[in-house]
């Protein structure tokens, strides 16, 4: 029985066809060059990404907040003259076609997936890349990660020392010391020495420090050295003055080692390349998808069409 309703079911669809094939195709045809026509004016579209890697405690998701920020925007709208380009009448409505035409995202690696798209490959290209670079920067910046925290730190404690030198220098000029004193080289490289040790010694580098020491004090125990004929108070302000020259030269180089690894810190993994191929419009799924929507919409016409003869036909019977 179900077998013959089977039957019954496909008799009437390929009845139904045979009466309806010619309004169906010219359905089908009229959508399909319908919409070909309408993807082959339309203009191309170019996707450019770029991946960052950036750790916690910003991660992906901080990231895609900084890339869809006021501030991330209004530099990429400045820089590239967008309201220009976007044909907008001011900064916010081409901040709103930026941000459609930006995507962030995080992938299954927890990077940062950052596409641009413009109907310029190259210009595509571009802005993804300063997006990439602002971002990074942003982070950078706000001293969240381990390591720009360290140089946020270090950057300061060298500021201090420097003044701390200014000031030291600016007493020794006041006094006149460098004009009434003359410190032999032995006196000049012990007050050094000593000065670099203590400054390792504050920095917490004790490596080493107790070979330098004792070699320090067989120089000073040599008693050639001028240091004996300086006053206290003399001797105190320049061991403070060499001293701090140390701390700032080994700070400076601390910084730089700092400011090399929070650059690490947040990577560009993938940078951004002017893409090949378009990302749309795709005209043959255009193509497709309007022929099957012309299908189904014709089929529901001569649907209609067929019970209204058949009603009419009913009406007139009786």
């Amino acid at each position: 029985m179900q077998d013959r309703e089977d039957e019954l079911d496909l008799a009437q669809i390929w009845a139904f066809v045979c009466i309806w094939y010619r309004w169906l195709l010219c359905g089908v045809l009229v959508f399909a060059v319908a919409a070909g026509l309408i993807a082959w004016k339309m203009p191309n579209q170019y996707d450019s990404k770029t991946l960052l890697s950036i750790p916690a405690p910003v991660g992906a998701q901080g990231g895609i907040a900084i890339a869809q920020g006021a501030t991330t925007l209004d530099g990429l709208v400045d820089r590239f003259d967008l309201q220009k380009r976007y044909r907008v009448e001011g900064d916010r409505e081409a901040k709103l076609e930026l941000l459609n035409r930006v995507k962030a995202s995080a992938t299954k690696d927890g990077l940062l997936e950052l596409s641009v798209r413009d109907q310029d490959p190259e210009q595509a290209a571009s802005i993804a890349g300063a997006l990439a670079a602002i971002v990074r920067q942003q982070i950078l910046d706000s001293h969240a990660t381990e390591q720009s925290k360290r140089l946020f730190v270090l950057r300061g404690r060298l500021d201090i020392a420097r003044k701390e030198l200014d000031n030291d220098a600016g007493a020794i000029e006041k006094m006149g010391l460098r004009n009434r004193l003359s410190l032999d080289g032995n006196a000049e490289q012990i007050l050094i020495g000593f000065a670099s040790l203590d400054a390792q010694y504050a920095l917490g580098e004790k490596e080493g420090l107790m070979g330098n020491l004792l070699q320090l004090r067989a120089e000073l125990e040599k008693g050639n050295s001028s240091l004996y004929k300086l006053p206290g108070e003399q001797l105190k302000l320049l061991r403070d003055f060499y001293f701090n020259r140390a701390l700032a030269d080994e700070l400076q180089r601390q910084v730089r080692v700092a400011e090399l690894q929070a650059a690490q810190d947040v990577q560009v993994v993938l940078p951004a390349v002017t893409p090949l191929e378009k990302a749309s419009p795709r005209g043959g799924l255009i193509v497709v998808l309007s022929a099957l929507a012309g299908l189904f919409l014709t089929t529901c016409l001569c649907l209609l069409l067929q019970w209204r003869r058949q009603r009419q036909a009913e009406l007139a019977k009786a």
